[in-house]
Formats: structure tokens, C-alpha cells, sequence
């Protein structure tokens, strides 16, 4: 397993005495991971970002980066760190150029810096146009440029396609990918969309009312969610079906027509095909059910 950039252990957090936003919360993402954080409005994913940036101050020491502890390594943490937490004040009468010209300098970094964050987020071109001509999307990688400005090995997004159209999501997703993957950054990004996060990410951490209620790769979430599943059959005889897959899966009839069967995958859907059709049963369609991410998110939040 690759070294961990972000560890927490064991992370609680109280706005106020017995309001308690985070319990007992284990990160643990990897380095050279995009990290999918997901979860409802209100889950806790700001707090914890804000936490981990140290904009918030935790009681205890439960948080490393880089493998070194927050509270007393903070300012070289940053140095190795972007993020964008809230989006930054952009100056709308100035272009994205000089934008970027003002947060370089209070960031000490080199000039050439501003061009080449132009090029990676796509704003080469717009670079002289002024801000407040920029669409909704565009601000958002300009955003982007000021926090890869001094080229950190990790970014921190919170909602980065929040409010965008499907262009401006689009836009963002494939930024993401290239930052990850041709620029060597690790990315840990929130969301309340698992459909977005789903299309990026290589790791995923489901929190709800505080709690990490699931963390793994993006395979194993879709294992997770092949258990979750059934698969729906359409047969000639119910009840015969029935007593043929009784005995190895779980089943039950649906309607007057069909059946649904537990299964664990393509390989459980072929047996189970196969054993029906051996045994003379015509099955006129099979299909799974229940097999959306979506749905599978919405189960564990409220399991």
C-alpha cells in the first residue's frame, strides 16, 4: 500500500460543548490518489477539510500529512499544500494574468510560475481578459491556478463543481485527471455528487453525521455495491424457478411474471442463468436491479 499524505486518527471535533460535528473519523488517503470524500450538506466534509488545512484547531494532534503532525509542523505542511476551501478573493477588474501576478507575490514564488499554471488549467488564452468577463467555470480554474501558484504535491478541493453547468463540471473532472496523473498530484476533492466522483476518483470515503461509514478503492465500492444488487428475472414458472435456485441463493418473486435473486456478480448472474435454462426453465430476460451507485450511496447513509 502507498504511504499515506493525509492520516487522521481517530478525529472528533465539537463547534460547541456536546455538538459534536465529527466522531472518530479515520482518513486515510493515499499518496498519488484522487480521493473522493463524499457525503449529504452537512455530512462534516468542510469541517474535516478545514481541519486538515488547519483552519480549524483540533484539540489533539490526530492529524498528519505528509507523515509529519499538523499542529507542530504546519507552515512546511502548507508550503507542500494547495487548496480551495472557499474561493479566493479574485480581483474582477483585473485580468486572470495579473491576478495571478498579485497572488505569486505574496506567495514569493517564481514569475514563470503564472504562465505555467495558465497552460495547466486551460486559461492560457483568456489570460488577458479581465475576471469579470470570465464564466462561472473559468473563475473556478483560476481558483484552481492560485492554489497550484507555489506546486504542491497535494490539493484540497471542497465542491469544486458546485453550481457549474455540465461543461464547466466536465472541464473540471478532466483537470482533475490531469493534475493526478501527468502533473503527479495527490487530490482529495468533496462532493455530494457520487456520480462525479465516481467518473475521477481512485479512492472513496463516504462520511454521514460525522462518521466514515465506508473507505476504500473505487473497486471495492463497487464490489459493495454488486452485493447490494439482485438481479430480476423474467421465467415461465415461478415456483419451479424458486425450488431450483433455493437451495444457493437467495430468492423471492417480484410480481406474477418475475424473480429476484441475491447474487455477487457477473459470475453468480451466469450460474444462475444456467442452472434455469438447464433445467428447462425459459427465461425470457435478465437484468440487474438496484445495481446504481446512487442508490448504494443513499443505503449506507441510512443504514
Amino acid at each position: 500500500m502507498k504511504q499515506a499524505v493525509i492520516e487522521t486518527d481517530h478525529l472528533s471535533y465539537c463547534f460547541q460543548e456536546g455538538e459534536r460535528v465529527l466522531d472518530d473519523i479515520n482518513l486515510q488517503v493515499p499518496q498519488g490518489s484522487i480521493y473522493g470524500f463524499l457525503g449529504p450538506n452537512g455530512a462534516g466534509k468542510t469541517t474535516t477539510l478545514r481541519l486538515l488545512l488547519g483552519l480549524l484547531r483540533s484539540e489533539n494532534s490526530a492529524i498528519r500529512l505528509f507523515g509529519h503532525q499538523l499542529q507542530t509542523n504546519r507552515i512546511e505542511i502548507m508550503t507542500r499544500t494547495g487548496s480551495l476551501i472557499e474561493q479566493p478573493s479574485l480581483y474582477l477588474h483585473l485580468t486572470g494574468q495579473e491576478n495571478l501576478e498579485v497572488f505569486r507575490r505574496a506567495y514569493a514564488c517564481a514569475q514563470s510560475r503564472v504562465a505555467h499554471v495558465l497552460r495547466l488549467t486551460g486559461l492560457d488564452e483568456a489570460a488577458h481578459k479581465k475576471v469579470k468577463a470570465y464564466s462561472l467555470g473559468m473563475k473556478q480554474r483560476l481558483s484552481i491556478a492560485v492554489a497550484l501558484l507555489h506546486d504542491p504535491e497535494l490539493l484540497i478541493m471542497d465542491e469544486p463543481t458546485n453550481g457549474l453547468d455540465p461543461n464547466g463540471i466536465i472541464e473540471i473532472r478532466e483537470l482533475i485527471r490531469d493534475l493526478n496523473e501527468n502533473q503527479g498530484k495527490t487530490v482529495l476533492v468533496s462532493s455530494h455528487l457520487l456520480t462525479e466522483v465516481e467518473k475521477v476518483a481512485t479512492h472513496v470515503g463516504i462520511i454521514h453525521h460525522g462518521k466514515l461509514l465506508f473507505q476504500g478503492t473505487l473497486p471495492e465500492l463497487q464490489s459493495l455495491q454488486h452485493r447490494h444488487s439482485v438481479l430480476e428475472i423474467q421465467v415461465d414458472n415461478i415456483t419451479r424457478a424458486e425450488q431450483i435456485l433455493a437451495g444457493r441463493f437467495s430468492v423471492f418473486a417480484a410480481d406474477g411474471f418475475n424473480i429476484r435473486v441475491g447474487h455477487s456478480g457477473p459470475e453468480d448472474a451466469a450460474l444462475i442463468n444456467h442452472m434455469l435454462v438447464g433445467s428447462g426453465i425459459r427465461v425470457s430476460r435478465l437484468g440487474v436491479v438496484g445495481n446504481d451507485l446512487e442508490k448504494l450511496f443513499l443505503q449506507i447513509i441510512s443504514a
